[in-house]
């Protein structure tokens, strides 16, 4: 089944609101850029105190070039079948350890994260009209807690808390797989429409709910999963599939220097001059109106 399941570890973190960081390859161990310095405690208690990192010479799509390829050129094909082995590599990772053991999970974790996935896509929250419909508050507020058991949101919280490093390599692999996902083709209902994955973006940067759970997460994260979800609505935007109109005009500056001020993140002028791309795309198409 080529890639089918292959964006599901990021749709997760991302509808999950940044729960769950990858984990690339057991075996590989976990890469990272040479000069980056793995924190060892969250980012807003040591960002003042650590050092700068330097700006990387070579660029984010270099990096994932190597993870990816490994020197060799790959098809689309190729890319769909190493996705799916990384992919069970990782739960059959998680079978093994410990903490997932003890919460006593039926089955085996693969097996668990696509009924949280088709149980998220079955009910995806409304990512917009919160100004004019109270209730509409209320239920994105809870949006989580309604449709996912505890169990599953310990499981995902616990995950996330063992399985955080590599992270900026492992979220931008895992985007592209999102976004290229027209390419290794739909079984099974996976991975989820355009429609459920736009959704879920525009719920995390444009509701009081999807934000409150963005800002309980560690500073890293939190912009990461900002970036990419205001990414994915861009992408809507421009394939004129906005539905809801969500406007992310106002998110783009304070995000771009946010990030570009967050010396823990690696590729962070890489992510803050996307974002200004962005902005300016916009500001082109205002022009020309």
């Amino acid at each position: 089944m080529k890639g089918n399941r292959g964006i599901l570890l990021l749709v997760i973190a991302l509808v999950v609101g940044g729960l769950l960081v990858v984990y690339f390859s057991a075996k590989q161990g976990e890469k990272q850029p040479a000069s980056q310095e793995t924190p060892k405690t969250r980012a807003e208690d040591t960002q003042v105190s650590s050092p700068e990192l330097q700006a990387p010479e070579e660029k984010l799509e270099d990096v994932l070039r190597e993870e990816v390829v490994e020197g060799q050129p790959m098809t689309a094909e190729d890319e769909c079948e190493r996705l799916e082995r990384e992919l069970r590599e990782f739960f059959s990772y998680l079978d093994t350890r410990d903490y997932v053991r003890e919460l006593g999970i039926e089955g085996d974790t693969f097996t668990r994260f696509k009924e949280i996935l088709h149980v998220l896509s079955v009910h995806p929250p409304v990512p917009a009209g919160e100004g004019i419909n109270y209730d509409r508050i209320i239920e994105n507020i809870y949006h989580f807690y309604r449709v996912l058991s505890l169990k599953d949101l310990k499981l995902i919280r616990l995950i996330a808390e063992h399985e955080a490093d590599a992270m900026e390599i492992n979220l931008a692999l895992f985007f592209r797989w999102l976004m290229s996902g027209d390419r290794c083709g739909q079984q099974e209902g996976l991975p989820p429409s355009w429609d459920t994955i736009y959704r879920y973006a525009g719920f995390m940067v444009n509701s009081i709910g999807g934000r409150a759970y963005l800002f309980r997460r560690e500073t890293r994260l939190r912009l990461l999963l900002n970036y990419y979800c205001l990414l994915i609505v861009h992408e809507a935007d421009k394939r004129k599939m906005n539905s809801f109109g969500i406007d992310i005009k106002p998110f783009l500056q304070p995000l771009a220097e946010e990030i570009e001020n967050n010396q823990l993140l690696y590729f962070r002028r890489e992510y803050a001059g996307k974002l200004i791309d962005v902005r300016n795309y916009y500001l082109r198409k205002r022009r020309a109106s």
